[in-house]
């Protein structure tokens, strides 16, 4: 399961670890000036001409693809954390829950900040406290605490909220929050500690249908909730890869269900991709071996954002390739982290948009992938002139595939050289890029570490100084480094 708690750590807001954001502004940016938060892209919704990425410093919304943003933190909106989750209604009404770390007992734990929802694009919110139960409930075990009681998922059928939590199970509200009600699939008294089939991690819905994804395979219902078909690896004679289900999505354009199942307690279960074509009577199994966490579309095309890098299949899923790495077309900048969280599609302004959610920021591109537009969150040593060279994030891990950049802004093509130092101002690590590596022009630049000295082995934790020498002129710094 240690895959899976990576995930969780970066939902529930290790993200001030894995992203290294900068809150920068609350207005609407112009397009040379874009206002994002956080570069761990949890998840991605689109809904007409906007296109809404959740970190665990906030929530981003851009109006016209992506060419601004506007940024939205605990404060503006009422919840407390990151966002885990977030969706439309019908109506336009946008929902959102979030997330948060805590300490009890001297351990870290991840709880749910609640959810809210808004009418008005984000001028006006109203709150819900994460839902829990009362102390004295007879008819089930009830969970009782926010702790380990995330929503990591929400859905709308008509006018009902479905929400999907690991402590709180799958729940359904019929008056916009005010109440919620527990909903067991197996028609079991709830109980979240005992049976997996009632830790929730996903639920989605379509043509009337829910479709709902535990920790023991996947649950449909078609008539509201009131009765569910079940799905394990274990009762069809061409199942589900595992009975983890990670998250659901459906293909309007082939009529598909696909579901990242990963395995559970069987240890026949195999990570992979299933897929069903006949509302879950039978299912495919492709991209075995590959942990994967969400799904885009374009038209018949499916993108899977996944650990290891992103797949795409036009026929289907019959056959798959992998695109190469994410570089930026203008600048050369990289997403340096293959792990892909979230993926969407759009269209509109004569183009299709494909997006791509990392923790190593956004991508954009509207060729599949010949070509890029990255936006991160970052201060620019523009706008902030001192210091003129800086590290983020700040602290970081390399134990978790982190990266720091050394950013900095230069105004033509010249030579960048980085000299990393230990607390004892021994020599770790030179980072180089010579003249002729940079396109001319002002524009801000970066330098990557991973977080390794000379000879390759990571570096242990502690502070670590630096010595840029951009062009001639030099500025020192320091950066931080945890396991």
């Amino acid at each position: 399961m240690r895959d899976i708690k990576k995930v969780f750590l970066l939902i529930f807001a290790a993200a001030g670890l894995l992203q290294g954001g900068v809150a920068q502004s609350f207005k609407l940016q112009g397009a040379d000036s874009p206002s994002f938060l956080g570069n761990a892209i949890v998840d991605l919704v689109v809904r007409e001409n906007r296109i809404l990425a959740s970190t665990g410093f906030g929530l981003n919304i851009s109006r016209d693809y992506g060419n601004s943003w506007q940024s939205f933190t605990p404060g503006i909106y009422p919840g407390k954390g990151g966002v885990s989750a977030m969706g439309f209604m019908d109506d336009n009404t946008l929902w959102i829950a979030t997330a948060f770390d805590t300490t009890a007992e001297d351990q870290s734990f991840s709880a749910g900040g609640g959810l809210s929802y808004t009418r008005d694009g984000g001028i006006s919110w109203t709150y819900i406290p994460q839902p829990v139960d009362a102390v004295d409930e007879t008819e089930y075990a009830p969970t009782t605490t926010n702790i380990q009681n995330i929503t990591f998922d929400i859905a709308f059928h008509d006018s009902t909220v479905w929400i999907a939590s690991f402590g709180g199970g799958l729940r359904r509200s019929d008056d916009m929050g005010r109440s919620w009600q527990v909903v067991t699939p197996d028609g079991q008294p709830f109980n979240s500690f005992n049976n997996l089939k009632h830790r929730a991690f996903s639920v989605m819905t379509e043509n009337g249908n829910i479709w709902y994804g535990s920790a023991e395979g996947i649950s449909k219902s078609d008539d509201g909730g009131i009765s569910w078909r079940h799905f394990t690896h274990q009762n069809q004679d061409r199942p589900i890869s595992g009975n983890f289900v990670v998250a659901l999505a459906w293909q309007e354009a082939t009529q598909t269900v696909w579901a990242a199942t990963i395995e559970a307690v069987d240890g026949d279960e195999i990570r992979a991709v299933s897929k069903s074509e006949d509302g879950g009577n039978s299912w495919d199994v492709v991209l075995k071996g590959v942990f994967a966490h969400n799904f885009g579309f374009d038209g018949e095309t499916v993108f899977v954002a996944a650990d290891l890098g992103l797949y795409v299949s036009d026929d289907r899923g019959e056959n798959w390739y992998e695109l190469p790495p994410v570089v930026d077309s203008s600048n050369g900048e990289k997403v340096l982290d293959r792990e892909y969280f979230s993926a969407a599609s759009q269209s509109g302004n004569g183009l299709t948009r494909w997006w791509l959610g990392s923790g190593d920021g956004l991508a954009s591109t509207t060729d599949r992938g010949n070509s890029w537009r990255i936006t991160r969150s970052f201060v620019s040593t523009r706008q902030r002139t001192s210091p003129k060279v800086y590290a983020y994030p700040s602290p970081f891990s390399p134990p978790r595939s982190g990266y720091t950049r050394f950013q900095f802004d230069i105004s033509a093509d010249t030579a960048v050289e980085i000299k990393i130092y230990n607390w004892a101002m021994e020599h770790v690590r030179t980072l180089k890029e010579e003249e002729g590596n940079w396109s001319a022009g002002s524009r801000d630049r970066s330098v990557e570490w991973d977080g390794r000295d000379i000879d390759g082995r990571i570096v242990d934790s502690g502070v670590y100084f630096f010595r840029a020498d951009i062009g001639g002129e030099v500025t020192w710094g320091k950066v931080v480094v945890i396991d």
